[in-house]
Formats: structure tokens, C-alpha cells, sequence
């Protein structure tokens, strides 16, 4: 199979098991619900595949670790997990640079799956990854865009300094506009996947808090 064709089936697929997904989560409010409601029907159009986008995983051996705990993992789980395995060497990783904190600089990493600077190129929607190694804060930050995260290992989620809380194997997280936001990773690596639907041209993070490491 060519390998542009072989990179569409396996978006595919990805997106087959994100839909299912959201719409088997009962646990939303109204504004996660119109969200989650707007990133499944843009997911239903196909856009361009940019096969010149990917940059090396930078921690490759990270998501081997997740894989290899992968059956132990509700089944809805596993198919998001090994869905994002298939594609991570088309995948554009990076590091989101943050002063004077090397530990979360060394144990993180993202890609765009969907989205301005994705393998599958879009301006009305993000849809990314990202791995973190155990007991690793990512940084509080917050964006213009509503965003579902979906929950596919242990981890903390909390909003505006709020209690961290626990969604659970399989957990919807929704954030607000601009909500300051924020998740960790506890004994275990962390895998989760971001949606973001955009209104208009995205324009970035705003900088994540700086913590002494």
C-alpha cells in the first residue's frame, strides 16, 4: 500500500475510535457537550496530508512503555493508544520549551495529529498527542479555544488552581476558553489526546508557568 493511502486509513481509524469515545462519555457539561459535539463533525471531513510533517519523537521509548501496558487498558483505550502507535513515525513531535524547568523539558512530548502544523493539515480543528513520564507536572496553561482531552492513562487533571482530580481510564476533560489548566503524570507514563475546534486562525499557547525543577 502507498504510503500516503497507508497514513489516510490509519487517520481513519484514529478517528473511528475518537468519535466512539466522545460519544460514549455521559460525564460532560453543556459547554463540553457542544464541544465535544463540534470536534466529532469537523472530524468528519478529511483534509490534506502533509507527508513532509514528521520530526522525530525525541522519547520514543516512552511510548513503547505505554504499549507495553497497553492490555491491561480498557479496550476503548487500547484502540486510541495503538491507533496514535500506527502513526507516530509520521507524527510532527516537539517540546514545548519552558524556562527553568529541565525535568518536564527531558520527560514530555507532543504532536499535532490534526491541526495547522499536523500530518493531516486543518484550520478548524486540533486533535493532538501527548506522552509525559511518571510524577511530571505539565506546566499550567491556558488558550483561547475550548479543548476535550481524553484520558487514555492515569493522571490529574485540575483548572485555575482548583483540586486535582482523577478522570479516570477512558475520562473526558473539558476546559473553557481560557481557562488556566494544568495535568501530571503520577507512578506511571501519561498518554492523552487534546481537541481543540477553531473559529478562527490559531494563535498559539500562551507560556507555561515557569517552576523551579
Amino acid at each position: 500500500m502507498p504510503h500516503h493511502k497507508s497514513i489516510h486509513v490509519k487517520l481513519t481509524n484514529l478517528r473511528k475510535h475518537l468519535v466512539s469515545l466522545l460519544q460514549s462519555s455521559s460525564e460532560l457539561d453543556a459547554g463540553g457537550l457542544s464541544t465535544s459535539n463540534t470536534v466529532m463533525e469537523r472530524l468528519g471531513a478529511l483534509s490534506d496530508i502533509n507527508p513532509q510533517a514528521n520530526k522525530a519523537n525525541p522519547l520514543p521509548d516512552l511510548l513503547a512503555q505505554i504499549q507495553q501496558t497497553n492490555t491491561t487498558l480498557p479496550e476503548h483505550c487500547q484502540h486510541l493508544v495503538n491507533s496514535v502507535a500506527a502513526l507516530a513515525d509520521d507524527l510532527p513531535w516537539y517540546q514545548r520549551p519552558v524556562t527553568n524547568n529541565p525535568s518536564f523539558m527531558a520527560g514530555h512530548v507532543n504532536a499535532q495529529i490534526i491541526g495547522p502544523k499536523g500530518l493531516e493539515v486543518r484550520h478548524d480543528l486540533i486533535v493532538g498527542v501527548t506522552l509525559m513520564r511518571p510524577d511530571l507536572d505539565y506546566p499550567d496553561h491556558q488558550h483561547e479555544p475550548e479543548e476535550i482531552y481524553l484520558v487514555l492513562s492515569e493522571g490529574r487533571w485540575r483548572q485555575n488552581n482548583g483540586h486535582w482530580h482523577t478522570p479516570g481510564l477512558g475520562g473526558l476533560v473539558y476546559n473553557p476558553s481560557d481557562v488556566m489548566h494544568g495535568m501530571k503524570s503520577i507512578s506511571t507514563p501519561l498518554i492523552a489526546l487534546w481537541c481543540l475546534p477553531l473559529d478562527k486562525p490559531f494563535t498559539s499557547f500562551s507560556p507555561a508557568a515557569a517552576k523551579p525543577s
